[in-house]
């Protein structure tokens, strides 16, 4: 009988660690996206808050705050322009800089005489 007894024992203190410590690391990663999730989203919430807060509550602020946009708007449009003609600028320089035949040098006697 001790042979039986033996055979259906259940698994070693090892194993059962193994488990164990496996369970444990995967309660721990739970927990930690479990507390991520709530913390975002007082995040969002307080970023929402804080959002409705600085809303201008008049006409008049509203109105500067609509030409203040407009003018981040033109400001970024003249700099994509800015880069673009500069590009376009340096790829026409580039294409002009092909290589060409040198001119023959001036003789020496076209030179005194000024023929050149």
């Amino acid at each position: 009988m001790s042979e039986t007894e033996t055979e259906t024992t259940g698994p070693t203190v090892a194993e059962v660690a193994a488990r164990q410590d496996g369970l444990e690391a995967k309660v721990d990663k739970i927990l930690e996206v479990l507390g991520k999730g709530e913390s975002r989203a007082h995040a969002d919430a307080e970023q929402h808050t804080e959002d409705r807060l600085d809303r201008p509550t008049t006409v008049a602020e509203e109105i500067r705050q609509q030409l203040a946009d407009a003018k981040a708007a033109e400001a970024a449009d003249a700099e994509k322009r800015g880069s673009a003609d500069r590009l376009a600028a340096l790829e026409a320089k580039v294409t002009g800089m092909t290589e060409q035949t040198p001119e023959a040098p001036v003789r020496r006697v076209e030179k005194l005489w000024g023929w050149r």
